[in-house]
């Protein structure tokens, strides 16, 4: 079996090529490196209004810590964030929750401020307990939404889920389909797939769901199973069918057309699917900034509620540009947090292109002679 194709257009969202884009902010993360200049605001905030959820999915990168915890950020809090941001030159906001952030009476209202300040907006949401008022913001406020499904039926959502909401999730997305044509606006709605040992077979039947669904994009990667989150799912990773896994994105291409995209997104793995680093340091980390609802913001989504990973707090709103791009903030980048991080890299081909194009000098793409 050839190489498997991950998407038709190179011109995409999953693309991680699209770091390049941002190649100025790039070259200002390396000049702060070397003392010369300051590190600008992050062109994203990675933002956790709330740290709960309706489920208790032991594949979630949040489970180990919303089990006896519940942080919630104060309405006020939450806006004003929301504000600072924008003034800050924030260009976007992914609201994701470390949990479920629609749980957040708050969080329709945040997203509206968002997009009224000039910022772009993504959720993600594992669907369930979407209202129609949330529908109408999302598809009107929102480029993108992400809905975490990883079945197709609501005997294998069970699996995972522990609960019976296969149907509701559904409901939901045939219902941001709906909203999003009656409204003529363009939010981009996935359908996704984290694949276990237990769902793969059911890869291909998501992909043809999510196609009558009506959906633009059907999302669909391997599991990282060494994640701090992946409980007794980790025993799963040898009950990966790599073939048969190949052979289900095969038949989810082929169905493909201008309406309906799949992804299978594989390039931050190996061909056995663990996760792959070809970098030595987090240097395009800075990209991006962490808030969490329990008052801490940390060097990376991947690296929350970690202590080693603690930036400082966003309790005193202004205080943030304070140590944002502070020593240990530098220290993170270029030295410690690449060695202490155990998990999948989220940013993993931002920091091997930052590496390889910006920090060393050998300049492999020649990028001057056009």
């Amino acid at each position: 079996m050839g190489k498997i194709a991950e998407w038709k257009d190179k011109f995409n969202s999953f693309n991680s090529d699209k770091i390049y884009l941002h190649g100025g902010h790039l070259q200002t993360i390396a000049n702060w490196l070397e003392g010369k200049g300051t590190l600008p605001a992050p062109i994203e905030i990675s933002f956790d209004p709330i740290h709960a959820c309706n489920l208790m999915c032991q594949h979630c990168n949040a489970h180990r810590y919303l089990v006896g915890n519940n942080y919630r950020m104060t309405n006020q809090h939450l806006m004003e964030l929301v504000e600072f941001f924008a003034k800050w030159g924030v260009k976007a906001i992914c609201f994701g929750g470390g949990g479920e952030s629609t749980l957040h009476t708050k969080i329709g209202e945040a997203i509206e401020l968002s997009y009224k300040l000039g910022m772009e907006n993504s959720l993600v949401t594992n669907g369930t307990v979407l209202t129609p008022d949330m529908i109408k913001t999302i598809v009107r406020c929102c480029r993108y939404v992400g809905i975490s499904v990883d079945s197709a039926s609501s005997e294998v959502y069970k699996i995972g889920r522990k609960v019976e909401l296969f149907n509701e999730t559904i409901n939901n997305i045939d219902s941001l389909v709906k909203t999003n044509k009656q409204l003529g606006t363009h939010c981009d709605i996935a359908y996704k797939f984290l694949i276990f040992g237990y769902n793969q077979h059911e890869i291909f039947k998501a992909c043809k769901l999510a196609k009558s669904l009506g959906v633009k994009d059907f999302h669909v990667r391997p599991a990282d199973f060494k994640h701090q989150g992946m409980g007794d799912l980790k025993k799963t990773n040898s009950e990966y069918n790599v073939d048969f896994i190949n052979n289900e994105f095969e038949k989810c291409h082929a169905i493909e057309d201008e309406n309906f995209r799949v992804f299978t997104v594989i390039h931050k793995f190996n061909k056995d699917f663990t996760p792959q680093r070809n970098f030595t340091q987090c240097y395009a980390s800075p990209i991006a900034m962490q808030i969490c609802a329990d008052g801490n913001i940390y060097f990376c989504p991947d690296t929350r509620f970690v202590e080693f990973f603690k930036l400082g707090t966003h309790i005193n709103i202004e205080d943030i540009p304070k140590f944002w791009g502070g020593e240990r903030h530098k220290e993170l980048v270029s030295k410690l947090g690449c060695a202490e991080c155990k998990s999948r890299c989220t940013y993993a081909p931002y920091n091997e292109a930052c590496e390889r194009l910006f920090i060393n000098i050998d300049d492999p793409m020649i990028r001057n002679l056009i």
